[in-house]
């Protein structure tokens, strides 16, 4: 049996899950790879997966046999007949390199999706989306499902990407000046934020985001139930 260690949805409270055996790996297809900017890549596989939702992953496995994998949000539509996933590229990543080098046409191994970040649910609640990075990838899938209707989406990048969003979103970077995105953090907005005993707070990618993010509303009485997060990075 194998123990794997995962943040739980107590906001500040780490969990061990129990697995009972590996999961099955699945050959899928690559179908488009591009470059967004800043070393994010999105990556178009051929989905063999019927039933997922907002929130879920799929583990990617390196090229060799060591079982090495990786867990990528999946980012699109549910009703797609692709998946879509977001992935940073670290130099000597043992999976994100190759990913992130794959052609179209390729074969890779991945699991089945899995997890317990649920940004569309409850469904009618009062949202707020926190995201830093390729941290938007859970919000992206809710948000193209059309089952997720969050107040305000707020999401941190070190420099502009080509990708452009087809939503509202308020936008700071932090390192490169732009017009039309704000520049600094996204936990400055937090002292101007309104929201009510009955919102929602979801906040996923750099773990001091999500601490600063959640801890400032827990403190302000904010039910740990309606704290929601998802750590992608650990700053050093």
């Amino acid at each position: 049996m194998t123990e794997t260690n995962l943040i739980s949805e107590s906001w500040n409270m780490p969990r061990k899950i129990q697995i009972a055996e590996p999961p099955p790996k699945i050959p899928v297809e690559v179908m488009a790879v591009s470059h967004l900017g800043d070393g994010i890549f999105r990556i178009r596989l051929r989905s063999p997966f019927t039933d997922w939702k907002p929130g879920d992953c799929i583990a990617v496995y390196g090229p060799d046999q060591s079982g090495i994998s990786r867990p990528y949000s999946l980012c699109g539509s549910i009703f797609d007949s692709e998946l879509e996933l977001w992935v940073r590229k670290f130099p000597g990543g043992q999976v994100s390199e190759y990913l992130c080098s794959c052609r179209v046409g390729d074969e890779i191994r991945v699991s089945p999706p899995f997890g317990y970040f649920r940004p569309a649910e409850p469904e009618n609640a009062d949202k707020l989306y926190f995201a830093t990075g390729t941290g938007i990838a859970p919000f992206l899938s809710a948000i193209h499902s059309g089952i997720a209707k969050p107040g305000e989406i707020f999401w941190g990048l070190r420099q502009p990407l080509t990708y452009q969003p087809d939503f509202p979103v308020r936008m700071f970077l932090s390192q490169s000046v732009q017009a039309d995105a704000g520049q600094g953090r996204i936990t400055q907005v937090l002292p101007n934020l309104h929201f009510t005993r009955d919102t929602h707070v979801y906040a996923c990618g750099l773990d001091k985001m999500i601490e600063e993010v959640l801890g400032y509303f827990s403190e302000r009485g904010l039910p740990e139930a309606q704290l929601h997060r998802e750590c992608f990075f650990t700053a050093l």
